[in-house]
Parts: structure tokens; sequence; C-alpha cells
């Protein structure tokens, strides 16, 4: 027993060093999982915001206030803000405020139990559904079940309450409005409305700007002047200014200075993508409205957009990416690219074996290609394992 012990050591010791130097000699392969990605031919700049606003200039701009909140989408004839004269107390001004605000609160509950007020039988039936099974799980003993079921109940119950109430909202909504009108005829005509001559986004973001740059003279930029814009936002940002203006929604347009060595391609007309990563992480559709002539290096770009950004248009300056181009499609180490007869591809691993997929590249970094079968009869697959170095590449050729 101990002599075939004996001899089985070595052969042993053997198998594990043949082991060793296959593992060392032998064919050397490293590969990734192909995944699909994209990649954005981008430059990362300030962009000054363009549109077309109508500034209101109350006679007494030092004392008045807004009827609407900002942003507010708002019609043509609609008050947006009240002047008042010196007569008039603060005190007065914000018992008045007060007021208005708990109208617009009881207005809202109302038009939300609007939906429930012509249904109260369907309630009812609700809540004396919800009584019976909680009856029945009772039965059950299932107490976790009674629990769920009771707080579904109490939320029916509080529902009731509140359509129960709505008449007596009713009163104290008319009680509100009698000392509303109190209120404003001892304010008399010391209280003048200012009401929108257009329709638009309602802002009290006014910089001074509104009239310097427009989209009548937009196309009159150099990145010289856009620059000189930002410094002027700058310190128009820093002091405090008064009044109000309506913006018209429907578009606006985005100034950029780029290098001229990134718009080799870009032509007026062509469409691009915006984001306002600060803002919102959507892509906005912009087409390309103006390109400046060259000076120092760069052109201004004009970008004319339509799509809604939240809090966008009170802006004046804004952090932008410009997209020139966006590419979908397999993401790969620039490393896995190879040529086989003059044909760009890349070599996957399937079935143990090397096999070589021809692509089509549609956009690369120093690192990162995006690339794209660029054969229906050898396509690629997601989750192929794609080579990125080996010592040999032998297609077809059974890899240990």
């Amino acid at each position: 027993m101990k002599h075939k012990i004996n001899i089985l050591i070595p052969i042993f010791a053997l198998l594990v060093l043949i082991y060793v130097l296959r593992s060392v000699i032998g064919p050397q392969i490293r590969v990734e999982t192909l995944r699909q990605g994209s990649m954005e031919d981008m430059v990362i700049t300030k962009g000054i915001v363009i549109k077309r606003e109508t500034v209101l200039n109350p006679e007494a701009s030092d004392n008045y206030e807004a009827s609407v909140q900002e942003g507010t989408r708002i019609s043509a004839g609609q008050e947006v803000a009240a002047v008042y004269s010196g007569g008039v107390s603060s005190e007065l001004r914000a018992r008045l405020e007060r007021i208005n605000s708990k109208i617009e609160q009881i207005e809202k509950n109302q038009a939300d139990l609007l939906n429930f007020g012509n249904d109260i039988s369907r309630m009812e039936q609700k809540i004396t559904d919800q009584v019976a099974l909680m009856v029945e799980q009772s039965v059950r003993g299932d107490m976790a079940a009674v629990g769920d079921t009771q707080l579904v109940l109490e939320s029916l119950c509080e529902k009731k309450g509140q359509i129960a109430g709505t008449a007596s909202g009713n009163d104290t909504l008319n009680e509100l409005r009698n000392q509303k009108a109190d209120i404003e005829a001892q304010i008399g005509t010391a209280r003048q409305r200012i009401t929108a001559p257009v329709p638009g986004v309602f802002s009290s973001a006014v910089d001074g700007l509104e009239n310097i740059i427009t989209p009548d003279n937009m196309k009159e930029l150099t990145p010289t002047k856009v620059d000189s814009l930002f410094e002027q936002a700058a310190d128009k940002n820093s002091t405090e200014h008064t009044g109000y203006k309506i913006i018209n929604n429907f578009e606006y347009y985005i100034a950029i200075n780029v290098p001229t060595e990134n718009l080799s391609t870009l032509r007026t007309g062509q469409t691009a993508k915006l984001r306002f990563y600060e803002l919102s992480g959507d892509l906005v559709k912009a087409e390309v409205a103006y390109l400046s002539p060259e000076e120092n290096g760069h052109k201004t770009v004009l970008l004319k957009a339509r799509q809604h950004v939240d809090s966008l248009l009170k802006l004046r300056s804004v952090n932008v990416e410009f997209i020139k181009s966006r590419f979908d499609g397999y993401r790969i180490n620039v490393k896995s690219l190879r040529t086989k007869d003059d044909v760009t591809g890349i070599y996957v691993r399937r079935d143990n074996m090397l096999k070589f997929i021809p692509v089509n590249i549609l956009y690369n970094t120093q690192d990162t290609v995006i690339i794209e079968s660029a054969s229906k009869e050898t396509p690629l697959k997601l989750y192929d394992e794609v080579v990125v170095s080996a010592s040999s590449y032998e297609e077809g050729k059974l890899l240990s």
C-alpha cells in the first residue's frame, strides 16, 4: 500500500506541472461582455436664454404685489398684479393677501372633492363593504388583515366627512369673500389692477436685459457680444430689481459660444440636442437657427427650442450640454477592434471558439467605441464575449 502511494505522488506532481505549464505557455485570452451603450458628441458650455418678453411697468413700482405665482401660465387680460398708493398700510395689504390665500385653498379643496360630490351613495356602499369585510376577517381571526381594512375604512370615512362638510366650506368661502370685498372697498381707488397684455408665463425675474437681447436682434450676436451678455447678466443678478413680465412660452433660443474646430459638420437648420443638467436630465430637441462668423477661434451658435423645462424661462444664463450627435449601439473597448482581410471587426468567443464579426464604427474616443453589426449574416449578439486581447487569433480553433 505504501509502495502504491509512493508511485502516485510523482504522477500527481507531474499532472500539476503540466497544468501550470499549459496555463503559462498556452493561449492567453481576455474577454469583456458585449453590452448596449451610447455616446454623445457634445460640448459643455454656458448659454444665454433669449425669449420674447413683455415687461410690465406699473407707475408705483415700489408698492405692488403679484396676484399669481411665479411660472404660472396666464391668458391675455388676466390680472397678474396690483399696485397700491402710499396711503395703503402694509398691515391691510398683508391681511388681504392672507384672505386671498385661504380662498384659493378652499376652492382647490372643493375642486378635488367635486368628482365625489354627485356619488355619495357609492362612497357609502364602499364603507358598508369594508365593514362587512372587517367582520369576516375578525371571525377568521386574521387580525393583520383587520388592521389593514381598518385603515382603508378610516380613509373612506374621512373622505365622506369632507364631502359632507362641503356646505360648511361654502359658508366659510362666502365669509372670506365678504371680508375681501370689505378690505378692497377700504382700499378703493388706491388699488390699481395690472392685467397681462399678452398670454404667456408670468415672472418677477426682471433683469433689465429684456429689451437688450430679443429674438428680433439675436442674429447680430458674436462671441464677444455673448461674453458681454454673460457679464451683464451676472451684474444684474447681484442687484434687486422690481417689476413683472410675461414670457412668450411658445419658443425660446439659447446662444452659446463654441470652438470652431467642434463645428466642422454643423449647418443651419440641423437638429441638435440640449441638456440643462442643473435643471433636468432630459434631452431637449433644438434646431440650429444661426451660426455667427468666426471670432478668435469661436463661433456663436443660436439654437431654437420649444420643449418646456422647469425654471428655465426665468433664467438669463444657464449651464448647458450642447449635443451635436448621439450614437446608440454596442459599447466596446477600442483595443477590441481588429482588421481581417481589410475588414474592421471584432473577435468573439462562441462555443469556446473564436469568430470574427465585421462591424461599423459609429463613434469613438481614445478609449471607447460605439459599434453596430456590419452584416445581417454575421450579427453581433447581446452579451457576446468580446476578445480584448489574445495570444493568437485563429478563427474556428477550439480554445483550451
